[in-house]
């Protein structure tokens, strides 16, 4: 398994309470800030399945589980999975799965490769 996290900082909003955020879903991930221009981009790598385990713990605690796969698998193919998860959400410790047109502010984008199946499974609880 192969992934990074992305998150845009806009200029309306602090680089310390997007990182909480990240770190509220990821546990204590290291985070690389870039600027764009328009403002800031924060990015981290996800090496190890073991990385996804406190979005593992969040979905289970929430008891979204089904939800999170259905959603999870709509948003897979064969060998990659491209999902958001809400930043305002994040920031409050919860696990909202970002569609299309919801958020300004944009998600913490996640492209993740490998064996999605077991990926996903993984995240749910269901493996």
């Amino acid at each position: 398994m192969k992934g990074v996290v992305r998150v845009k900082v806009h200029s309306t909003e602090s680089v310390e309470r997007v990182k909480q955020a990240v770190r509220n879903v990821l546990g204590e991930i290291k985070l690389h800030k870039s600027d764009d221009g328009r403002g800031s981009i924060l990015k981290g790598d996800l090496e190890k399945m073991e990385d996804l385990l406190p979005i593992r713990q969040l979905i289970a605690r929430m008891r979204i589980r089904d939800a999170a796969f259905s959603f999870l698998t709509q948003s897979s193919t064969d060998d990659r999975l491209s999902f958001g998860l809400n930043k305002q959400a994040a920031y409050a410790g919860r696990a909202s799965f970002h569609s299309a047109d919801v958020s300004v502010l944009g998600p913490i984008q996640f492209q993740i490769t490998g064996e999605i199946e077991n990926i996903v499974g993984f995240l749910c609880g269901k493996f």
